[in-house]
């Protein structure tokens, strides 16, 4: 009777150190830091900036807002996917899940995604001006296949010049550099481009600010 009575308390103690393990994962508390203004005419692609863009908020949970302005008038084709994808709330509960601290951040769906479009870039013969500075949004897309992005993108957090004229890039934060910075700082060292909490988009929304999208053009 002894040996059964020791056998079930040590079942449960090691339950309820497996369950007290997974609840410290579950609960990680994000110590967002306060965030700090930045000077709009000293971003690399101020030029591009105007109150006629349409601006997305990026709704970070646990930890606020980064606000992009879009860039229709370089990049029509893949704004009016981008925003298709918002409007069809694709990235309601999606994840940043490739964070590499000094490049960038990068979230959208890893499976079936509903538009693959042209590249919008310099090197698949469409000029694209605007280089990956620091703060730029611009799309993934699959190994050399210029024609392969689809809804995933990623904010750039570092020196990406090796980037240029190879992604379409097609956007500009204005504010959240705060969370630019310290989401990139969670990069998990132990596990390769990931976080060591997982970082969750609850919505995208766009205001349009006058701007008209149209159904966009897709390969497949």
């Amino acid at each position: 009777m002894k040996k059964i009575l020791v056998l079930t308390l040590s079942l449960i103690l090691v339950f309820t150190l497996a369950g007290c393990k997974e609840d410290e994962v579950e609960a990680y508390e994000f110590n967002v830091p306060e965030s700090y203004n930045v000077n709009i005419q000293e971003l690399g692609y101020s030029e591009y900036l105007s109150l006629s863009n349409p601006v997305v908020t990026i709704n970070i949970r646990e930890m606020g807002e980064i606000k992009i302005q879009l860039f229709p008038s370089m990049t029509p084709n893949t704004v009016n996917s981008f925003i298709k994808y918002i409007e069809d709330g694709s990235y309601t509960d999606n994840e940043f899940h490739r964070v590499i601290d000094g490049f960038m951040l990068q979230a959208g769906l890893l499976e079936n995604p509903s538009c693959t479009i042209e590249g919008e870039m310099t090197n698949n013969g469409f000029e694209n001006p605007l280089m990956h500075y620091i703060g730029v949004l611009s799309m993934a897309r699959v190994g050399g296949n210029y024609d392969s992005a689809s809804s995933q993108f990623f904010i750039v957090h570092g020196d990406a010049s090796f980037l240029n004229n190879e992604y379409a890039s097609f956007g500009g934060a204005v504010t959240g550099f705060h969370l630019i910075d310290y989401i990139a700082s969670l990069n998990d060292s132990k596990v390769n481009e990931t976080t060591i909490a997982p970082v969750y988009i609850d919505s995208i929304t766009v205001e349009l600010n006058g701007y008209v999208p149209t159904e966009p053009i897709c390969i497949s």
